[in-house]
């Protein structure tokens, strides 16, 4: 019986099935509660010098079938990043009142792999830096390059600041942040950065109270390539001054026709907490894509301080904090 064609398999796709395999028992041991996320990448960290030791005798090959250790950090960078979040992969709906804000996000979050699966997390996208809440539809943290919305936000304050003048400054070091990330994305992998980064926006968003007066921020972040050069542009949202002064004002990104429907008019019959609701459960049930999930997290904030009005598991406590 003659045997059948062996045909040799490039070392890459090897490489990639093996991390897929490791990924795939990774998430299982998570899910079921035998190890924490963090255990894992921590690990990972520890691990990555006793790889880089390992190779070292075999340098000349490696380079030879242009396989580098960086190929690892890419597949985490796929992985724990979530690339299809550059999109409008969250629902974030927000409402706005001379007194008070409520703030409601979906609890999906979206990643691709490096073989092109999707795959779904549910992670709390509703933060707190001191007196400043935030949620975004993005990257939320890439360690290499010093991508992390709370550890950037924490650094952008400074004795006496305002909250404008935090966000402004939050503002230059994402964009530096994101544009390091965006380009190491642009180098090692050009198919990813073209379908995932290149012209994709990141949305986030800021509440806080100051001088008793409930204000928010908007950041949307695009990346850019002008003559392979990335670049990341930056539009501002704020209300105030971009909104009335006494009367409501509501604010959403999510599934296209579902934000389409959003009305203040709305809260003239039904409460803030019921029209975020229905809001973010329009954009789940109607988005084909099912990049939005539930469950639903609902924050409300006033003069006072900060409260859940429902949160799941994943959601820490409120951290005391002074409106000063």
């Amino acid at each position: 019986m003659a045997e059948p064609d062996k045909k040799p398999v490039p070392l890459e796709e090897l490489l990639v099935s093996s991390l897929a395999q490791a990924d795939a028992l990774a998430k299982l041991l998570i899910e079921k509660g035998l190890i924490t996320r963090e255990e894992f990448m921590e690990k990972i960290s520890e691990e990555r010098g006793d790889v880089s030791e390992a190779i070292k005798p075999h340098a000349a090959m490696i380079n030879r079938i242009r396989v580098r250790p960086l190929l690892i950090c890419v597949f985490l960078f796929l992985q724990f990043l979530g690339i299809a979040a550059l999109g409008s992969a969250t629902t974030i709906v927000a409402v706005r009142t001379p007194a008070d804000i409520y703030l409601g996000v979906d609890s999906r979050v979206t990643g691709v792999r490096p073989d092109g699966t999707v795959y779904y997390e549910v992670k709390c996208k509703i933060g707190q830096v001191g007196k400043i809440f935030f949620a975004g539809a993005g990257p939320y943290e890439y360690e290499p390059t010093g991508l992390n919305i709370r550890l950037l936000l924490i650094e952008a304050q400074r004795p006496g600041a305002s909250v404008v003048q935090t966000v402004e400054r939050f503002e230059t070091l994402y964009a530096d942040a994101l544009t390091r990330t965006s380009r190491t994305a642009q180098k090692e992998s050009p198919m990813v950065y073209q379908k995932y980064f290149l012209n994709g926006h990141v949305y986030m968003y800021f509440f806080a109270f100051e001088n008793e007066t409930p204000r928010y921020f908007g950041r949307i972040f695009t990346i850019r390539s002008p003559n392979e050069l990335v670049t990341v542009d930056t539009e501002q949202r704020d209300c105030p001054p971009g909104c009335p002064g006494t009367e409501p004002t509501i604010l959403g990104i999510g599934y296209a026709d579902a934000m389409k429907k959003l009305s203040s008019n709305a809260l003239k019959t039904r409460t803030p907490i019921q029209v975020i609701t229905e809001a973010i459960e329009a954009s789940i049930r109607e988005d084909p894509d099912h990049k939005s999930g539930g469950p639903i997290d609902i924050l409300h904030l006033n003069k006072d301080g900060a409260r859940w009005v429902q949160k799941k598991k994943e959601c820490g406590e409120i951290q005391p904090y002074t409106e000063k």
